[in-house]
């Protein structure tokens, strides 16, 4: 994910349901007594497509206009959403949906069990692209739609009548339920994404919706640029008696002093405090929180052969090692803490009872005298005497401006021989050269989806749409298959075994350099009820949120 990934439990992440939305944005206060809130984003939203939504904050807004089988509830548990019954087989391969009586999408049309099945066809389908569709791999011939050996209509999802859905997996997946929150597990009504052709997504007008929020057309519209735009509540929605808000604006503030102003203004209800010193500044005040963040920072190496020099074990070591964490943390984020695993503190726990992160833990530390040796014999490996390296961030991210900096200087100043050049790019074109592969090393951030290892070691399997680094690495694709196959995934002892042999094959290999879980902090006005603080992705989902008088 970029995975970019919104959504936790325990530290996990509300997945593309109902979390993965990023902690730099912030809601806002009502003036008045209607029911609307207003959240900003760092960043404008890059697609109202459930199919290719990877960034958090086109998810952060999906999960308020658009729902799935199931959902996250306020303490991070999966519960029936759309699915009125869901019964599975005792092999764990079959499951048979009920879907909910009289569900609609937003222009009145029957939202039918036919939806899910072209919705499931679409994500996987080649042809569409979605950075998302190696999540729907446990359903049958998914792998196989996906590497072009069977045509999308085989996949193992068929509607047996309007409201029936039956769905084969090709293994059991016991965290398959979790899967299902996620935006491309969601249902796509086929005639309306024909009728807008390539424009479907791309605006608020040219998409449809059938959660409890819904844009509506010529009312502060999503243009696919604006700055600013509105939803309302979806009086067509299944649960609308439910819900309180009368709608939400949406506004673009990159500045995270501009936001913390506004909330003291009384203009929002919630502001990031994105550097430290706001931190500082704001420890005190009555309203600052600290939560838990299912976010990860690491540093991908483009390993697709285009960039030689991160083809070489040696170099990719030597950058491991001269990355001195504790002082980038000092400096651009003190409140985050190192970590030594790809996944997340306080995303899973293993089966002894340890966090994930503890349990998988992998010697990553700083050593500048080993990485200078490996690093000069690396050149010498590649011919060269000095190398270059791009390093890419977002200039819309107060930790990613920052760490890019810190690490220019620590990696020079640790490697002799070392340049690096800096490259300061929008979050939105960030996420795009991630996906185009088009980067030497990007700093890039991770969210949750759901509270498992796999959410986050997904990104490094051969092959995989979220392997943007395109790592090929056979001893860690062998533990992650074992993991999430038949017979190994079916104990939790085995399963998790796997995937800790899985995160010691990235390290050895230098696949990527795992920097740092994140936490936020931020003011929350108590006026905003009915969000759930269980971690920082969840009070942006707005279902059953209200405005208190």
């Amino acid at each position: 994910m970029n995975k970019s990934k919104i959504f936790a439990f325990s530290a996990i992440s509300l997945s593309a349901a109902l979390l993965l939305t990023a902690c730099g944005n912030s809601v806002s206060k009502s003036e008045d007594s209607a029911q609307e809130a207003k959240y900003s984003f760092a960043s404008n939203i890059l697609t109202l497509d459930t199919s290719m939504a990877a960034d958090v904050n086109s998810i952060d807004v999906l999960l308020n206009v658009d729902a799935g089988l199931v959902r996250w509830n306020p303490k991070a548990q999966v519960v029936n959403d759309l699915a009125k019954s869901i019964d599975i087989s005792k092999d764990g391969k079959t499951y048979n949906v009920t879907l909910r009586d009289g569900l609609k999408w937003s222009n009145g049309a029957k939202l039918r069990a036919a939806d899910f099945v072209y919705g499931w066809q679409r994500t996987v389908d080649p042809k569409t692209g979605s950075q998302y569709a190696y999540a729907l791999t446990p359903v049958a011939n998914a792998s196989e739609i996906m590497t072009g050996k069977k045509p999308v209509d085989t996949l193992g999802i068929k509607a047996e009548s309007d409201t029936k859905l039956v769905i084969t997996l090709a293994t059991p997946t016991p965290y398959f339920n979790k899967l299902l929150t996620l935006p491309a597990y969601y249902p796509v009504n086929e005639a309306f994404v024909k009728k807008m052709g390539n424009k479907y997504g791309t605006s608020s007008d040219t998409s449809l919706y059938n959660g409890a929020f819904k844009f509506v057309k010529g009312k502060n519209n999503w243009t696919g640029s604006n700055e600013t735009f509105s939803i309302v509540k979806n009086d067509q929605f299944y649960d609308a008696k439910n819900v309180k808000l009368s709608g939400a604006t949406y506004q673009i503030v990159n500045n995270p002093n501009t936001a913390v102003n506004l909330f003291k203004s009384g203009k929002l209800d919630v502001a990031n405090l994105a550097t430290p010193e706001l931190v500082s500044a704001n420890k005190k005040n009555k309203d600052y929180k600290a939560l838990t963040s299912p976010r990860i920072d690491v540093l991908e190496y483009n390993q697709s052969g285009k960039v030689p020099e991160l083809s070489n074990l040696k170099i990719r070591q030597a950058l491991n090692l001269a990355t001195n964490r504790k002082n980038l943390l000092e400096i651009a984020a003190p409140s985050f803490s190192i970590t030594n695993t790809v996944t997340p503190k306080k995303l899973d726990q293993a089966p002894n009872g340890e966090d994930f992160a503890t349990y998988a833990a992998q010697p990553y530390k700083y050593d500048a005298t080993k990485a200078a040796e490996l690093f000069k014999e690396g050149l010498k490996e590649l011919g060269k005497t000095s190398i270059t390296l791009e390093l890419e961030g977002a200039n819309d991210n107060s930790f990613s401006k920052a760490a890019v900096d810190y690490l220019k200087g620590n990696l020079e100043k640790d490697l002799p021989g070392l340049t690096i050049n800096e490259k300061l790019v929008s979050s939105a074109q960030r996420q795009k050269d991630a996906q185009n592969n088009n980067f030497q090393i990007l700093l890039t951030s991770w969210g949750a989806d759901y509270n498992e290892p796999s959410d986050f070691l997904m990104n490094f399997v051969s092959g995989s749409t979220m392997n943007h680094g395109l790592v090929k690495n056979p001893n860690f694709d062998k533990a992650y298959q074992a993991a999430t196959t038949a017979p190994d995934v079916l104990s939790a002892d085995k399963r998790y075994a796997h995937y800790k042999d899985a995160e010691n094959a990235l390290y050895e290999a230098a696949n990527v350099n795992p920097l740092a879980t994140e936490s936020v902090s931020l003011l929350l006005n108590p006026k905003l009820k009915g969000i759930s603080t269980y971690n920082s992705a969840m009070i942006f989902d707005l279902r059953h949120a209200e405005i208190a008088k």
